[in-house]
């Protein structure tokens, strides 16, 4: 299966150079689907927000159930781990 190189620096452009330096901020590290969601800056945003929607725990579903969701969209993704 082809899979969609990583984006850095300059070619992935300023908004998601702005998400992955708030991303470093608050994780620590680097993160690698930004490199790689940079291709799209629409899904790229989107993702971010669902992700900084999602994560305050606020929401109507449980902790259990978002993991789940999580692994299951990583295996449809053909995710290693």
């Amino acid at each position: 299966m082809t899979r969609v190189r990583s984006l850095e620096g300059r070619e992935a452009g300023l908004l998601a150079g702005i998400i992955q330096l708030i991303l470093r901020m608050n994780v620590g590290k680097n993160v690698n689907p930004i490199k790689v969601q940079a291709h799209s800056w629409r899904g790229m945003l989107a993702n971010f927000l669902a992700n900084a929607i999602l994560s305050t725990g606020r929401t109507k579903i449980g902790n259990d159930l978002r993991e789940l969701v999580k692994i299951r969209a990583a295996a449809r993704n053909g995710c290693p781990f």
